[in-house]
Parts: structure tokens; C-alpha cells; sequence
């Protein structure tokens, strides 16, 4: 079967699908729902609230198909939880909203949306709305020409599904050829990290030495460089960097300087400095890291390391109940009000991110927001300007690994935090929470990790 989650793999991973058609699908209703960027049913329902709704939401398909055509030849206002299907492709919207118009139910058709809690629209979306119209097509003899997805506070964006018409062709007929047996050729990205078969693609990449091995190298620079004779990364590692340069004139100079001295730090395993590092001087700083579950669009633990000459002191703020969120925030806000011009440390760009959608949901002072951009030093932007690291992926965890950190749980991650917390709302375990609280702190103290690095070695 094909369905909208097969879009959403092929540009994750092609071999994603592959491999899902070889071993079958690892069916995980809530990781499932993380990885199509959902919320979950009772979240979503709120949001339909004060629409005459009828819910489908079975999991045969053939049966769910059969009660959601039931419900349009009736002309059912909205329905949620709907199956569309069509030979070998399967559909499921979050939402089918009648509309006026012609279609053979009558002087009306249907149209598809989706509730994403990402409050961007993504490609994999609107492929995803393609697949949709497609399907209805079929069904109802008319297709929709727009597609739309509703956003966790409730806004609906549209977009027009002819734009992504020959993508939507085009992926659609590489996912068809690779569940009759095609190989695509794999590409490890950090995307690949979504795939429960990620280890794979791993090893797979690293036993063919392949240039997607490089940190953040684009597709068309590594057909460049294998164009030009560098199928390896060994390949590329091995040759003068100027002799690099003359064979592959579609990259520019800086640009595979810095490609070949990223394959030298693989094949040497070792990390290269390419500058220093320019830290603010403070004898006091914090470092923050957020937790958030998107299956509820909510935020459930803000934690701090406060770090002085004499020690450090880990501090967390937790909503244990989601209504909880906005006391959790509001003490996190109090807390940080005390340390005006004090460094804020953070990994990556999600905690800004946070403050921002947090500080509108809440209205706090613009003052304060301010405060924690202007004072943000976002550590992993410092570090990719001053150094290249033995790895293909720059997360936290790779890089404090690298440099010798243990979190104290094996299965440590942000989406392992997540489940951790549904279950800890189910089955209300203490201990469920304490691994929660120890993976944060964990995670902030990896942060400290590799400032201290990056002070002595880069500085």
C-alpha cells in the first residue's frame, strides 16, 4: 500500500521505504504521529470544536473507507479520522470539510486538511495534500485544486496543489518503483535519523565510504565531486586540496576547502580547528534546554544550569500536568529575571524558537523576550564557525559523545524524553519522571562539556 506517511519517508529516507517493505512497517501509533508532525486525537479534536463533526477513525482501512463514503454521500459537514481508498493507495486526512461545487454526491465536494502542529508548511505536506486530491478525485469526480493544512492554534494555510504537481509525480513514482524492487542509490542525511532503520543506513554508509558521510554536504556537490572522481570520501581525504579544486570547478574554492578538510577529519578521525572561538567573558553563565511533547503542543520541562567558580547548580521547572505549562514557564521567566547580562547558553536554534512561541501564547513582556535573544549564545553556531569535528552529524549528543560525555540513560533522546512523558501521564511512575529530569540535566551539562572544549582548545 501507498499512503500520505510514504511521502513523508521517501524525502526523510528512500530507504526508509525499502526496508519497511522488506521487514514491515514498526507500527508505533505515537511515533508515528511525531514523525508526521501530528498531535494527538483529543488535541486535534479541540480544535474542530463547534463544527458539526462526524469521526471515523477505524483502522481497517476498507471499513473506514466504507463509513467515510457513507458520510459524503450524506453530505456530513466535516469528517475526521476518514479513510480514502483507491486500489493500492490508502489516504487518511486529519480532516474531509464539504465545500460548494459539483461532484457526482451532489452540489458539493469534498476537500482535504491536515492538523500539523509545525507552524510552517512543509514539502512534505503538500505532497501529502497532492495524494489527497489525487484519491477524491477518484472518489468523488472532482478534484480539489487547493490543499490546506490547520496549524495548532487553529489557523488554516492553503496552498495551491499545482506547484507541487510534477514533484508530487515524481516521488510518487520513485516510492512505486522502489516497492517493486528499484534500489535507490542511499544519501545519509540527518533526516535519516527519523527512520527506525537508521542504524542501517549508517552502516551502510559508512562500509561504501560514501560522500554523504560529510556533514551537511548538499546532493549536488556530491554528484559533483563523484562526477569528478571522488566516490569516497577516502577518495577526496587522499588528494592535495588544490588538486580538488582544478577537477571540480562546479564548487567553489572555500567551499570544497572546507568539504576536503571535513573528509581529512573522517578518514583521520581526528577534529581540525579553522578558528577560534569567540565566547562571551562572564564568571557566571546559564545553560538552558527546553523539553517539549509537540504531540500536545506543550512544553513540560525548562531547564537550567547554573554555572559559577564554584560550582554548578541544576535547576528544573516542570509542568507534571499540561495544564501546569504556563506556572512552569512563568517560574522559568522569574527565574531567569535575576541574571540580566548573564549569557544564556543554548544548542541549536529550537530554544529561541520556544521562547518566542511561549512568550506569545503568554503574553509575556516583550522585555523580557528581549533579554533572551539578546543574551542567547547559541553554542553550536560558534562551533561550526571554529571547528571541524570527525562526524556526519553535529547534534548534541554526537558531539559530547565525541568528546567523551555519557547521559546516564542508553536510550537518551529527545523523542525517547517524549514518550517518557506520555507515559508518565498514564501510569504516573516517579521514576518515569526522574528519567525525564535526568536526561535535561544531562543534556545541559553535555552543553557545558563542550563550552569548557571549545574555551581551552578553540579559544
Amino acid at each position: 500500500m501507498i499512503t500520505e506517511k510514504s511521502f513523508y519517508q521517501y524525502l526523510k529516507c528512500p530507504s526508509w521505504i525499502a526496508s519497511d517493505a522488506k521487514a514491515g512497517h514498526l507500527d508505533d501509533k505515537l511515533k508515528d504521529r511525531l514523525q508526521q508532525d501530528g498531535l494527538l486525537p483529543h488535541v486535534e479534536r479541540e480544535l474542530l470544536r463547534g463544527r458539526t463533526v462526524v469521526e471515523i477513525a477505524l483502522d481497517d482501512p476498507e471499513e473506514g473507507f466504507a463509513r467515510t463514503l457513507e458520510e459524503m454521500k450524506k453530505g456530513t459537514p466535516t469528517i475526521y479520522a476518514g479513510v480514502l481508498l483507491h486500489d493500492r493507495y490508502v489516504a487518511r486526512p486529519d480532516i474531509l470539510e464539504r465545500v460548494e461545487g459539483k461532484s457526482k454526491f451532489g452540489d458539493y465536494y469534498y476537500i482535504a486538511c491536515d492538523i500539523k502542529r509545525s507552524r510552517r508548511l512543509k514539502e512534505e505536506y503538500c505532497l501529502q495534500g497532492c495524494f489527497y486530491a489525487d484519491i477524491l478525485g477518484l472518489v468523488q469526480g472532482t478534484k480539489p485544486t487547493q490543499g490546506y493544512v490547520m496549524h495548532p492554534n487553529g489557523e488554516i494555510e492553503s496552498y495551491l496543489l499545482a506547484e507541487f504537481e510534477i514533484k508530487y509525480r515524481l516521488t510518487l513514482d520513485s516510492i512505486e518503483r522502489i516497492l517493486e524492487g528499484t534500489e535507490e542509490p542511499h544519501f545519509l542525511t540527518s533526516d535519516c535519523k527519523q527512520s527506525p532503520w537508521f542504524h542501517v543506513c549508517k552502516k551502510d554508509a559508512l562500509e561504501c565510504d560514501g560522500i554523504s558521510r560529510l556533514n551537511r554536504v548538499w546532493r549536488s556537490e556530491a554528484k559533483e565531486l563523484e562526477a569528478a572522481g571522488f566516490k569516497t570520501v577516502t577518495a577526496l581525504a587522499g588528494m592535495h586540496r588544490d588538486l580538488v579544486a582544478a577537477k571540480v570547478p562546479g564548487i567553489s574554492p572555500d567551499r570544497l576547502q572546507f568539504l576536503h578538510l571535513q573528509a581529512k577529519a573522517l578518514v583521520e578521525n581526528r577534529h581540525i580547528a579553522v578558528g577560534h572561538i569567540d565566547l562571551p567573558e562572564s564568571d557566571i553563565v546559564l545553560i538552558v534546554d527546553i523539553e517539549g511533547d509537540p504531540l500536545r503542543d506543550l512544553y513540560y520541562l525548562f531547564g537550567i544550569l547554573e554555572v559559577r567558580p564554584e560550582g554548578t547548580r541544576y535547576h528544573s521547572f516542570l509542568a507534571k500536568k499540561p495544564e501546569e505549562e504556563e506556572r512552569a514557564w512563568n517560574e522559568f521567566i522569574a527565574y531567569i529575571r535575576g541574571f540580566i547580562g548573564v549569557p544564556i547558553y543554548h544548542y541549536g536554534w529550537s530554544e529561541q524558537e520556544m521562547f518566542k512561541v511561549l512568550g506569545e501564547r503568554y503574553g509575556t513582556e516583550r522585555e523580557v523576550l528581549a533579554m533572551l535573544e539578546e543574551q542567547g549564545v547559541d553554542l553550536l553556531v560558534r562551533l561550526r564557525e571554529a571547528v571541524i569535528f570527525p562526524l556526519s552529524f553535529y547534534s548534541l549528543k554526537d558531539i559530547a559523545q565525541y568528546l567523551g560525555f555519557r547521559w546516564r540513560h542508553d536510550d537518551a533522546s529527545g523523542l525517547n524524553s517524549v514518550l517518557w512523558y506520555e507515559e508518565w501521564l498514564k501510569d504516573q511512575k516517579d521514576e518515569m519522571m526522574q528519567d525525564i529530569v535526568d536526561y535535561n540535566e544531562d543534556d545541559v551539562r553535555a552543553t557545558l562539556v563542550l563550552k569548557e572544549w571549545a574555551e581551552k582548545n578553540l579559544g
